[in-house]
């Protein structure tokens, strides 16, 4: 449909309503749309200033707004923690005022450079937090369109330690290969030898110039089996350690230990060379004493034991062996002090002289023990302490055989000793006879004098005397038939002490008993057993001239009673101890030395042993061990 208009009296022809409607609804539609792009547009540049400004002050480096004169404008959260301080304590201040006076010059001239030529710039700065140097790297450019520069400050520490860390170890590196008393070579995949150092050259002796014209290969003296295995082994195993005989440029052989590793150096393969012929030759040397310091050590006929600080055994010869009857190989890492047996007494056991040892010290003597437990075996031994890095030495030297020799020797001297008892009987009785003798004459001259009563005190006292001493002699050289019957020890003990009591009165001494068992009860003959008794605590009182005390104990083992009778007096010294027990030896006045001799064979009628142990200033002490089964199997 179209219409006119008329201007100025003419009609013109235009659109109609609804096309022009139409025209104005698009323009609106278009008007809209770019109304919603523009609005859009805003909220995305809103929401990217707020992802940069979430990125701001999330960032992990450290970010700071500057203008062109280093005033600091904005800063994130790590700034703060970089420089110490709160944000308002930072903003409105010269970067310059938190770095190192010396970085601080060198700050501003960085800013100058980049104001007059926009150049981006990094450098280094230390900072010191709780004592502890912190490094940081600042990198710093230029705002687009703007006067002023952002900078990001990160700390670089690891980074910077690790860098030195490396410098360092290339220095060393350097210093290594060149100060190095080993020969190091350097050599590639093809074998020629790249790169060597001073010791190197001395080894190979060559100049530098001729071992870097050369291959390692051309060095060695035989490439046999033994050469190619080697070669196999290193490239399977990218490293080796081996010897080889090496064959110089002037002839002379040399026996090389060398470390090999493939690319171990920027791609090249690096051998370390050690000459070791001498070594090699000391090695020989060494080798041929120690096999025959070996065979020394094996074939001595003494028994030799090696053992350390804690007295484990290290090692033994084959003498040692058959000495303690077990091999080497059960005895090795066993405390020697577990491994040998109790002596027969103190006074024969090596384990004391053990323990006394100090360092450097050694000590010997004389080792009685039953080494299979059954018989008795005698040892000389020495005891070294410390001879070389914490390991001693003990010898032992089997003497039994000696010993019972000389056993048979004392016995087949029963005329020489009888002998020697009837001399001693002799002049033991002469005195009281010479006596008697006169006194009998004055009885002759002065039958009817009232004095006769006190010659025949003294004739009974005389003869009594001689009657004892008789009576031990005869007991010895022929002992009586005795009947073994099952008794209570601790009775026979009692008896005993109870007679010895008015004695221990008149000496002033005080016994005393401990009984660990009661009863206590063995096969023996009680009246040889109470003599054994009577004569050992009777001379305990006699010896406790200014008084004491006597102590009495009954225990037992598993195989014996054990009877203790131990004297508070001066005691006697350990040469003295071993004399106990033999013919007339006494350290009583007017003793004769057969009362113990008598109270030891009792004891070993009954299959037992008596031990003596004395200390001078101390006491003696006797251990009498009388065995609890029957001894009847034995007669």
């Amino acid at each position: 449909m179209y219409y006119y208009v008329f201007q100025g009296g003419l009609a013109v022809a235009g659109v109609s309503y609804i096309e022009e409607l139409q025209q104005l609804q698009r323009k609106l539609s278009n008007l809209e749309q770019e109304n919603l792009y523009l609005r859009n547009a805003l909220k995305e540049e809103k929401q990217t200033d707020k992802r940069i400004k979430a990125a701001f002050l999330a960032a992990k480096d450290g970010i700071l707004i500057l203008n062109s004169q280093g005033v600091i404008l904005e800063i994130n959260d790590i700034i703060c923690t970089v420089f110490r301080r709160d944000k308002d304590k930072i903003i409105g201040r010269n970067i310059t005022h938190f770095l190192p006076r010396e970085y601080g010059e060198k700050t501003r001239e960085f800013l100058d450079e980049m104001n007059a030529s926009q150049k981006h710039s990094r450098y280094l700065f230390p900072l010191k937090h709780n004592s502890t140097e912190v490094f940081y790297e600042i990198s710093a450019s230029k705002l687009p369109d703007e006067d002023g520069f952002v900078a990001i400050i990160r700390n670089v520490t690891s980074y910077f330690l690790e860098y030195q860390k490396k410098q360092k170890e290339e220095l060393l590196y350097n210093d290594f290969f060149t100060e190095a008393l080993d020969g190091i070579v350097l050599w590639k995949e093809t074998g020629e030898i790249i790169a060597a150092n001073e010791s190197a050259l001395r080894i190979f002796e060559s100049t530098y110039e001729e071992l870097t014209q050369t291959k390692i290969s051309d060095y060695i003296y035989q490439k046999d089996e033994k050469y190619i295995s080697m070669i196999k082994q290193l490239y399977k195993h990218k490293s080796n350690r081996e010897e080889l005989m090496f064959l110089m440029p002037n002839g002379q052989k040399k026996l090389l230990e060398f470390t090999t590793k493939l690319h171990s150096v920027e791609g090249m393969h690096m051998s370390i060379f050690r000459n070791i012929s001498e070594r090699y030759k000391m090695e020989l040397e060494l080798r041929e004493s120690k096999s025959m310091l070996n065979n020394i050590f094996e074939e001595a006929f003494d028994g030799i034991i090696v053992w350390d600080e804690a007295f484990r055994i290290v090692d033994m010869n084959r003498a040692a062996e058959r000495i303690l009857l077990r091999p080497k190989e059960e005895m090795k890492g066993l405390s020697l002090l577990d491994v040998l047996p109790n002596g027969k007494s103190v006074a024969e056991d090596i384990k004391p002289m053990l323990l006394s040892l100090k360092d450097g010290e050694q000590n010997r003597g004389l080792y009685t023990a039953a080494i299979n437990g059954k018989e008795w075996s005698q040892f000389e031994f020495r005891n070294k302490y410390n001879i070389y890095s914490g390991l001693s030495i003990t010898t032992l030297r089997d003497i039994t055989e000696n010993a019972v020799m000389e056993e048979q020797l004392r016995k087949s001297s029963t005329l020489n000793i009888i002998g020697e008892l009837a001399a001693g009987i002799a002049h033991e009785i002469r005195n009281p006879m010479t006596a008697l003798k006169g006194f009998i004459q004055l009885l002759e001259n002065e039958a009817h004098s009232d004095n006769h009563k006190m010659y025949f005190s003294v004739i009974k006292t005389e003869l009594n005397r001689i009657e004892m001493i008789i009576n031990e002699f005869l007991l010895l050289a022929k002992p009586k038939d005795v009947r073994y019957t099952k008794y209570d020890v601790t009775k026979i003990m009692d008896e005993t002490l109870e007679l010895l009591q008015a004695q221990a009165v008149l000496f002033n001494v005080q016994m005393e008993k401990v009984y660990e068992v009661s009863p206590l009860e063995v096969y023996c003959e009680p009246n040889e057993i109470k003599k054994v008794f009577i004569n050992i605590v009777k001379n305990g009182i006699e010896v406790l001239e200014n008084g004491g005390e006597i102590k009495v104990k009954l225990a037992e083992t598993k195989d014996d009673c054990h009877i203790i009778i131990q004297d508070n007096g001066n005691g006697i010294s350990k040469e003295l101890v071993s004399k106990l027990g033999q013919p007339f030896f006494t350290t009583k006045e007017k003793g004769t030395g057969l009362g113990l001799m008598v109270c030891k064979r009792i004891i070993e009628d009954h299959k037992g042993k008596v031990e003596i142990e004395s200390e001078e200033g101390i006491g003696t002490t006797f251990h009498i061990y009388i065995p609890k089964h029957s001894v009847m199997d034995n007669y």
